[in-house]
């Protein structure tokens, strides 16, 4: 007989223990390239942008600015990065906030300064406290200072307060770069590329579990727990965005938040839910039917959301816009009958956010990953279907990044019934 001690130990074994392998980090090299692109376009201005964010919860877990992140790695708070172009020896600075010893026996000890910590960060220098006071003197060496934080009606940024005060201090030129990270964020490298198809795969670990779990009798809270676990069974480091589960009548609400309602037979389930992996994002939505099987009017608004994403991907490339692809989302749910069941954009940009930087007027570049999720919701009729996937845009077109997802309908049906058959 098993001692009583022993029977803790038995039963954790008994559960599966997952190993993934941590996201891997960026290396400096990249921090250094995305640096030297922006200083081109300064025009020889100096120029500096600081770390946006508030710590949350009792673990004081910080989410940093996408725009900082992009440019530096650095997920701290209080971070300053000033970019000197016509600096001699030094070009790039950053500036962390000090250290504390007694706030860092509670959140953990931070690294101090030294050549190797510079080398780690890929900056010519690394310094404490904020950046804004080295403005006075580089703004007077550079003869002009830059703005690149992006606009907002309530410009109440500290970087761009200072640069304001500096330039007015010293009777410099002031100038505007401020959609100049959105349009170089738009189109990804290949290391970029690399960790969301590693958070789509992540992710169709987590709309497997969805498939097996969609079933009469169980809350749309339960899936959402079931996808959530695989994600980070499979090495999520986060999700993209709050799981939306909506059976029903909710699948008809876009964005519906609340989780609440059990699974009836008949119901179609529309999973909008996806995993991050080092903080770049996946968005992907599925629309699973209880039964197994999509009735007859179901089907039919099924294949008009399908026709639609295909009409959509035969129009991307470099050099269609956004409204192109909306367009065409229009003129295919237009011929279907369902214009006026589509309520929303056809889709966005995806990247470090769930909703990232890109222009939504201007030419598609090679490199943009945009989602295309067309949608028809009939709350009247008590369901709502939408299929998302990502694509990589490409010269001549598209790259499906998310086609180890099955996306026809009989395929979906087909994935159910393998999926709760344990296949």
């Amino acid at each position: 007989m098993l001692s009583a001690l022993l029977l803790p130990v038995v039963a954790a074994s008994a559960f599966p223990h997952p190993n993934p392998q941590p996201p891997p980090s960026l290396p400096p090299a990249i921090y250094r390239e995305r640096q030297a692109r922006i200083m081109k376009e300064l025009e020889g201005c100096a120029a500096a942008l600081a770390s946006q964010g508030d710590p949350a919860g009792i673990t004081e877990d910080y989410r940093q600015d996408s725009d900082f992140l992009w440019l530096t790695g650095i997920n701290e708070k209080g971070g300053w990065l000033v970019l000197h172009p016509k600096g001699k020896f030094i070009k790039t600075t950053l500036y962390l906030r000090p250290r504390d010893p007694e706030a860092e026996r509670w959140t953990g000890p931070r690294d101090p300064l030294s050549p190797a910590l510079k080398d780690k960060l890929g900056v010519d220098a690394v310094r404490r406290g904020k950046g804004d006071k080295a403005l006075l003197e580089l703004g007077q060496e550079a003869g002009c200072l830059a703005i690149l934080a992006p606009p907002s009606l309530k410009d109440d940024r500290d970087d761009v307060a200072a640069l304001r005060q500096a330039a007015s201090a010293l009777g410099v030129r002031l100038v505007f770069k401020r959609q100049l990270l959105e349009r170089l964020r738009e189109a990804h490298g290949p290391e970029e590329v690399a960790l969301m198809e590693q958070a789509i795969a992540i992710t169709r670990k987590g709309h497997e579990a969805a498939a097996r779990a969609t079933v009469p009798g169980i809350s749309e809270r339960d899936v959402q727990t079931q996808l959530e676990y695989a994600f980070f069974a499979a090495g999520a480091t986060g999700t993209s965005y709050s799981s939306i589960v909506g059976s029903g009548e909710n699948g008809a609400v876009l964005h519906w938040g609340q989780n609440s309602r059990m699974l009836r037979d008949g119901d179609l389930v529309v999973v909008d839910a996806a995993a991050e992996y080092g903080r770049y994002a996946a968005d992907v939505t599925r629309t699973f039917p209880v039964s197994g099987r999509f009735s007859e009017e179901q089907a039919k608004a099924y294949r008009a959301v399908y026709q639609a994403q295909e009409d959509i991907f035969a129009v991307i490339r470099a050099g269609a816009t956004m409204q192109d692809l909306q367009r065409a989302a229009e003129s295919s749910l237009r011929k279907a009958g369902y214009l006026d069941k589509f309520i929303h954009g056809f889709g966005h940009f995806v990247g470090l956010d769930v909703h990232d930087a890109g222009d939504y007027l201007g030419p598609l570049p090679a490199g943009a990953v945009i989602t295309v999720e067309p949608g028809v919701y009939l709350p009247e009729r008590g369901f709502g279907v939408r299929i998302e996937d990502e694509v990589l845009v490409t010269e001549t077109g598209h790259r499906l990044l998310t086609g180890a997802f099955p996306r026809k309908l009989e395929d979906v049906e087909q994935w159910v019934r393998e999926a709760r058959a344990g296949r």
